[in-house]
């Protein structure tokens, strides 16, 4: 093959690089999944493409200021490569603008953590605008397919028809089979992540599930608490109705109320834990409240005597993701702004067997208040027990999660709690 002059060390660099970045992009801006789920692959597909725009205008600096080799083929076909490479430049640079454009102005103003580390200020630009983002960056994904058909089949047709020696260009060494394998090479990365992102996201973002499922999990968990308000008589309706599933029931409501008039003042002692599960798509979603405290005022032996109030501070819910846990504190999920504080209060509380006891409650989130039962098991004996519980908390009843990431969440999210206490 003849010789051909080559491309300069920063040219082909740059080339490789962001061809690598180009075909992972791509394919998972098609395989990731569209809701909650992919939260974690939403993350990184924006931070790639940033990365891409920021080495694309260095590539096109290097471009600008580095003489680059002279045209080996004219006539169509030659206009034809030229306006490929053009349109690779439009693509590498109005693709990460539009996504960007995207992000910015969507209505659930999902923040950017460039790798989870570097915060990107959305740009300035209005909610009327969204639409318009979302066809074009759905529009020039497609177009970026189309550019990388024709960059390969052009590639090949040198390499195997024309027998030019052109790929040489590309490479340190000047052996055009180099550039062959590499270009193979990234194919391959971008058919390998087409197929296996979209298989494997569900079980990932259990991580991130963290993310918005955790932020589906979080409105669970906030059920788990509530600003109660004492002004729903049909509270108490459930109760009545359930209040004597069995004989053991009716046995410990038949004590003598003498036992019930002075319930001991428990203390929740540190160290304890406050969590939520949501699923999303299949996958679980699982997070925990840093900040909870309550006051309990319980017999053992006389349970119908108990009070029992849970605060829940909705903040601390983390899913142990920055970027998700900022989600959970907004409008379509927590809101915590307006509603700093969920509540529990119990009404009624009845032993169903040895140490299992049912309590009957009102919680009080996001300004609604619904009836809630939890069930729980007291371990030990004297002035120190252990707690353990839990409850199924329906997240539409308190409007938590009302935004298009939302979609996939069930609307069961299970909470579990456990805490030492001593009277």
């Amino acid at each position: 093959m003849q010789a051909v002059e080559r491309y300069s060390t920063g040219a082909i660099i740059l080339h490789w690089l962001i061809a690598l970045l180009l075909a992972g992009e791509i394919a998972l801006g098609f395989a990731m999944p569209k809701d909650a789920s992919g939260f974690a692959e939403y993350q990184l597909h924006k931070s790639i493409g940033i990365t891409i725009l920021a080495l694309s205008l260095v590539r096109l600096g290097w471009r600008v200021t580095h003489p680059r080799p002279a045209s080996l083929e004219g006539g169509a076909t030659g206009v034809l490569a030229g306006a490929v490479h053009l349109g690779f430049y439009v693509f590498m640079i109005a693709m990460p603008l539009t996504g960007w454009a995207l992000v910015s102005t969507d209505p659930l103003d999902v923040p950017t953590i460039l790798y989870g580390v570097v915060p990107l200020p959305h740009l300035p630009l209005g909610e009327g605008l969204n639409n318009l983002a979302k066809n074009a960056h759905e529009w020039l994904a497609w177009g970026g397919v189309a550019l990388f058909v024709l960059h390969v089949a052009g590639a090949l047709r040198h390499h195997f028809l024309l027998n030019d020696n052109l790929l040489a260009r590309m490479t340190f060494d000047g052996k055009a089979g180099r550039a062959l394998g590499a270009g193979g090479a990234i194919v391959a990365v971008g058919l390998i992540t087409l197929f296996s992102v979209g298989g494997d996201a569900p079980e990932e973002s259990t991580r991130p599930e963290q993310a918005e499922v955790a932020l589906a999990d979080a409105r669970v968990v906030g059920e788990a608490s509530g600003d109660v308000k004492d002004d729903e008589s049909e509270v108490e309706t459930p109760v009545e109705e359930e209040a004597t599933p069995t004989e053991d029931v009716d046995e410990a409501e038949a004590e003598p109320e003498t036992a019930a008039a002075e319930p001991s003042s428990w203390a929740i002692q540190p160290g304890g834990s406050l969590r939520f599960t949501a699923t999303n798509s299949g996958a679980a979603l699982n997070g925990s409240f840093a900040n909870w405290s309550g006051d309990i005022a319980m017999d053992p032996e006389a349970p119908q005597s108990a009070e029992i109030t849970i605060r829940v501070d909705l903040a601390s819910a983390t899913l142990g993701d920055a970027t998700q846990d900022n989600m959970l504190r907004g409008g379509d999920f927590f809101d915590t702004a307006s509603f700093p504080q969920a509540v529990w209060r119990s009404t009624a509380v009845r032993r169903v067997s040895g140490n299992r006891y049912e309590a009957d409650g009102t919680l009080s989130l996001k300004g609604v208040s619904r009836s809630q039962r939890i069930t729980f098991t007291l371990q030990g004996s004297g002035n120190r027990r252990s707690v353990q519980g839990s409850a199924t908390i329906d997240r539409n009843a308190f409007s938590v999660g009302t935004g298009s990431s939302a979609e996939g969440l069930a609307g069961a999210v299970e909470v579990s709690f456990a805490f030492d206490a001593t009277s």
